[in-house]
């Protein structure tokens, strides 16, 4: 982090929040299948199988809510016979960049292990191996124990982007059939049940590329399943493929305002640092800013709610200064109130104290 014209600290980002690449995870927003004009299917996701054998509205099956999705691993009396379930990506991945996936699954049989993710550029319906020849990017058991229950369990998995990937599937990847006698009564299929499906990067900077509300809708936007889907692929395999973006870097500068540039006990600013709020305006003159975030911080002397107000209050008045910069003009300016919640050093001293009352500008920039 580069110091401004005061001096600045290290900081964690505050728009860290995740930057879900998956979408319809939890498989509620229901698709209108063009053939039946009924809700057949999760928004987002295609099943290799049966959309309607494959897709549960049980708020007692789902993990929460009410839907959830299964895959077959396997069938008892059918070599190798197995579904899956894929979805194209929000924006195109970072190349060697790492992204979280997670989810919940959980089956009545012993092979969560064997259950893996793919990310890859071809349209998995396309693919022309079948499942077991086909290797997972990664297998939910290499980093996961799983309880031999069938509960839902939790699975956490980290990912090494190629920087090509457009869709990612989920199905059983081992090479080994699946097969015998299924341990359910009248079913022959080994099913796995997944729900809360997420990916997000595990660089907080990262976030989502300028045009996924677009790619969002063009996504739920697709209605085909059963034959008109098939026919779809025959003859325009491309029709399925929604053009990404990359993920989006962004870059943070931060400027701290300490106590002395604000009226005692008030949220008024000084007339000192109208000089340096200037000056910090002119350098952000022609740069791509993303977004700007203020947030106001005391001690923890005096009266909680009385703070928070401070706070409040000095966090407005720098928004209110910085929004007549030509920079900043046409731009919601984010502010947030701590009180005395995220001092950066104890309270024990005077001088300790002054520094923890403060305001800290994150200035956030595209790449």
């Amino acid at each position: 982090m580069k110091k401004l014209i005061l001096f600045c600290f290290p900081f964690f980002p505050i728009l860290s929040y995740s930057q879900e690449l998956i979408l319809n995870g939890g498989f509620e927003d229901e698709n209108i299948c063009t053939e039946f004009v009924v809700n057949c299917a999760p928004e987002a996701w295609i099943s290799s199988g049966s959309a309607l054998a494959n897709y549960f509205r049980d708020a007692n099956r789902a993990y929460k809510s009410e839907h959830c999705m299964a895959v077959q691993a396997g069938h008892s009396t059918r070599p190798y016979e197995r579904t899956f379930i894929r979805s194209q990506l929000l924006c195109r991945l970072r190349k060697g960049n790492k992204y979280r996936l997670s989810l919940f699954i959980k089956s009545p049989h012993p092979i969560l292990d064997s259950i893996g993710a793919y990310f890859g550029p071809i349209e998995p319906l396309m693919e022309r191996k079948p499942i077991h020849l086909l290797s997972a990017s990664l297998y939910f058991g290499t980093s996961n124990t799983f309880k031999k229950d069938s509960s839902w369990q939790p699975v956490t998995a980290d990912y090494t982007a190629a920087g090509d990937e457009v869709f990612i599937t989920i199905a059983n990847y081992s090479h080994s059939d699946v097969n015998g006698y299924s341990g359910v009564s009248r079913r022959n299929q080994f099913l796995v049940f997944l729900d809360d499906i997420s990916l997000v990067p595990l660089d907080p900077d990262e976030k989502l590329c300028d045009n996924w509300e677009q790619v969002k809708q063009d996504i739920y936007d697709f209605n085909p399943r059963h034959q008109f889907l098939w026919r779809m692929l025959k003859y325009n395999r491309d029709s399925l493929i929604v053009p990404l973006h990359q993920t989006r870097i962004i870059i943070a500068d931060t400027l701290l305002l300490p106590d002395v540039l604000f009226a005692t006990g008030k949220k008024d600013l000084q007339p000192a640092s109208h000089s340096i709020l200037d000056s910090f305006c002119r350098q952000m003159n022609g740069r791509k800013i993303d977004s700007v975030v203020i947030e106001g911080h005391t001690d923890n002397t005096g009266i909680v709610a009385t703070n928070e107000q401070l706070s409040a209050g000095r966090a407005g008045s720098a928004a209110s200064y910085l929004s007549h910069c030509s920079s900043f003009a046409n731009m919601t300016i984010i502010t947030r109130a701590w009180g005395s919640r995220k001092p950066i050093t104890d309270n024990s001293t005077p001088a300790n104290r002054q520094r923890n009352r403060r305001v800290e500008i994150f200035v956030y920039f595209k790449e």
